[in-house]
């Protein structure tokens, strides 16, 4: 249990804080720790357990039992009790009698509903995931013969889920070969943060060979990697945050956000703004679990793409919910020090709030503009190999100079339309088929020319380029071929 988060229950219990919301995916979890932190505020407490009773009647005659000494009381299933308006009436009606008596409620779910009579006075605190110290002995005791990596793998494995998820996991693999184990162990993670439909673990990531271009990014990012070390905190270097890719579509942000977990030898854990509205707990709720995910599998890479359109008319305020999300997360990422790692992609600046530009959200805004021509003949190369062809093979020259401003997703495109043309005339494919294929190709930036302008000026007065700037090179390279003789 995060240290931190039991202090800060303990503290408010100290004090006698009337009304607490202990929010957690697992009520069980959540009454337990509620009791320990009861236990050391040195408060009697106890917990209600409903059985087949209606949980707000066996509730209200809890409350009802409660003496005029100082105690805690613990409610689990708190969506359900809020939802009854006798429970809400008797705390609403007796809360200045509980703080006299130095009284403390603690109601424990997964969701709190908003409740106008009690909002004032009810302090809302998270119930944290396992933390590896916790999950490791767990791990030892389950998989015998296992060296210090594979409990390592496991811990690993293990982040992000409840204590009860974990041992039931543990339960299932104890009895497979080690290898197989840790493989099951991460697939079984994939499969319950899947069903939140919010968080999802990202495995494999690319690596940073699949990136082609982008050195000034690459190069920020092996800094990164040097910073996240204890090295770096005993020289006095803060934890990283992340870092906001914006730009041009088609040219690598996402697969560059990915990538980035290769590099910073981190594992991959995608959020899914788009789906925070969806299910029956709300997006408060929802983001409130992811975030407590990527915290509980810190160090992690969170990957967020295209948070513009998530957040769209969000900081304007025109949707009451997604301001209250807006907000949450500009407060997190403003805050947090868990060794989260944020890539975050964007494409439209117009849809992109002010509030996220602010210094302290990312460590580094990069803007990720059309490949030049090396850059070009690079991502090339990637897509030849990714289908088994050797770019050695190939005048990569010929083609990074048909290809000007064409982004990387149209080159893949092209390369894989002159496989098939290839493929259709049995053939091996040549240079000329990709050629030709590139020619054809009208290029994204001048279908939307004047929004691609309109962002490279933006750009300019506010990113770093994610490119070394090779214009100038490519220009007296130029000169150089039109004179043989210039030295």
């Amino acid at each position: 249990m995060s240290e931190a988060s039991l202090s800060a229950l303990v503290e408010r219990l100290r004090a006698r804080y009337p009304l607490i919301g202990l929010l957690g995916a697992d009520e069980r979890e959540g009454a337990a720790f509620a009791a320990r932190a009861a236990q050391e505020a040195k408060l009697p407490c106890e917990i209600c357990h409903y059985g087949t009773d209606d949980p707000a009647e066996r509730a209200l005659a809890a409350l009802q039992r409660l003496s005029h000494q100082p105690s805690c009381l613990v409610l689990p299933a708190a969506r359900t009790l809020l939802a009854d308006p006798r429970l809400v009436r008797f705390l609403s009606e007796r809360l200045e009698d509980l703080e006299r008596n130095g009284q403390c409620v603690v109601l424990v779910g997964a969701v709190l509903p908003e409740i106008p009579e009690l909002a004032r006075d009810l302090v809302r605190l998270a119930v944290p995931l396992p933390p590896r110290t916790t999950l490791e002995p767990l791990a030892r005791a389950a998989l015998e013969g296992a060296d210090g990596e594979q409990i390592e793998a496991a811990v690993r494995a293990l982040q992000g889920l409840t204590l009860a998820q974990a041992r039931r996991a543990l339960r299932r693999v104890r009895v497979l070969p080690l290898p197989q184990a840790l493989a099951e162990l991460l697939g079984e993670k994939r499969e319950l943060l899947a069903a939140s439909g919010v968080v999802e673990v990202v495995h494999p990531v690319p690596p940073a060979s699949a990136i082609g271009g982008l050195d000034e990014l690459k190069a920020w990012l092996d800094r990164q990697r040097q910073a996240l070390s204890s090295d770096a905190r005993s020289y006095g270097l803060p934890v990283p945050r992340g870092v906001l890719l914006v730009g041009v579509q088609g040219c690598g942000k996402s697969l560059s956000a990915k990538a980035a977990a290769a590099i910073l030898g981190l594992p991959l854990l995608r959020l899914d703004l788009g789906r925070l509205h969806g299910g029956e707990h709300g997006p408060d709720a929802n983001l409130r679990h992811a975030l407590a995910v990527a915290e509980a599998m810190a160090p992690v890479v969170l990957w967020i793409d295209e948070i513009d359109k998530a957040f769209a008319g969000a900081a304007s305020g025109a949707s009451e919910s997604g301001a209250r999300v807006f907000g949450s997360m500009l407060t997190w990422l403003g805050e947090q020090r868990s060794g989260v790692f944020v890539a975050a992609t964007a494409n439209r600046l117009a849809q992109l709030p002010a509030e996220l530009m602010r210094k302290g959200r990312f460590d580094e805004t990069f803007f990720v503009d059309v490949p030049d021509a090396a850059a070009r003949a690079e991502i090339l190369a990637v897509a030849l190999r990714s289908s088994g062809r050797n770019p050695a093979e190939f005048d990569l020259e010929l083609l990074a100079k048909a290809s000007d401003r064409l982004t990387g997703a149209e080159l893949e495109q092209a390369i894989y339309e002159g496989l098939q043309q290839a493929f259709a005339q049995a053939r091996p494919p040549r240079s000329e088929d990709f050629a030709a294929v590139l020619a054809k190709t009208v290029p994204f930036v001048e279908t939307y020319d004047t929004q691609v302008r309109e962002l490279r000026g933006w750009a300019r007065r506010h990113c770093r380029g994610a490119s070394r700037d090779r214009s100038l090179h490519e220009l007296f390279a130029a000169a150089r071929q039109a004179r043989p003789d210039a030295k």
